[in-house]
């Protein structure tokens, strides 16, 4: 019987020619009825959601994502991806960039070490940066430019750190991803009259 190691990587033969791409929050309000003054409280959830849409191809291609679907069994397996319209970053960064202190779960700064010229804008509002690999892998926006002063700087990110992370631990920028897991059990795809294969999925990001 095959057996897989997730989470699995996407096929990357074929872009998508749409997504929806979300950071989905949890906050309670509550309104008074006499004065209309309001109150709130925000749970801990925030999760990314994305739902993506593949252009119509043949079965050479779509046999690569029919196999990865079906390999994901339903939504027991777990695969990598983010933002597919985000995934170069704006700033400047480049090299190696290390975490310079432990984070911890509810942090939403991460101070790093880069190697770069005062003054360089690194990483830019709307950067996408990738904390731990594999099953561990967790997805961060970067909320504010970041500037470098000797060879260092602190990233404003959001959401919150989901799980610790050691000091010294790599930052990736350039495939920056989350762990997901299929929205439903169930795939199925479309095919016309010239063989053209279509497919939509939705996913949401798995803690």
């Amino acid at each position: 019987m095959a057996t897989y190691t997730y989470p699995i990587s996407m096929p990357t033969n074929v872009g998508f020619v749409s997504s929806n791409w979300k950071l989905e929050r949890q906050v309670a309000v509550t309104e008074s009825p006499f004065t209309g003054q309001q109150s709130t409280y925000e749970y801990s959830k925030a999760l990314w959601k994305g739902t993506f849409t593949l252009p119509p191809m043949k079965r050479s291609d779509a046999s690569q994502w029919q196999s990865f679907f079906l390999k994901l069994h339903g939504r027991k397996g777990t695969f990598l991806a983010g933002d597919p319209d985000a995934k170069t970053i704006q700033g400047a960064a480049s090299g190696t960039i290390t975490t310079t202190s432990a984070l911890s779960i509810g942090d939403d700064t991460v101070p790093i070490s880069i190697t770069a010229s005062n003054g360089t804008v690194a990483f830019k509002a709307g950067d996408y940066i990738q904390l731990e690999t594999g099953a561990d892998a967790k997805l961060y926006m970067v909320v504010n430019d970041a500037t470098v002063s000797s060879n260092a700087t602190t990233l404003d990110i959001e959401p919150y750190i989901k799980d610790g992370v050691a000091s010294g631990a790599n930052v990736d920028y350039t495939s920056a991803n989350a762990v997901f897991r299929m929205d439903i059990n169930d795939i199925s795809w479309d095919a016309d009259h010239a063989s053209k294969y279509g497919f939509t999925f939705s996913c949401t990001e798995d803690l």
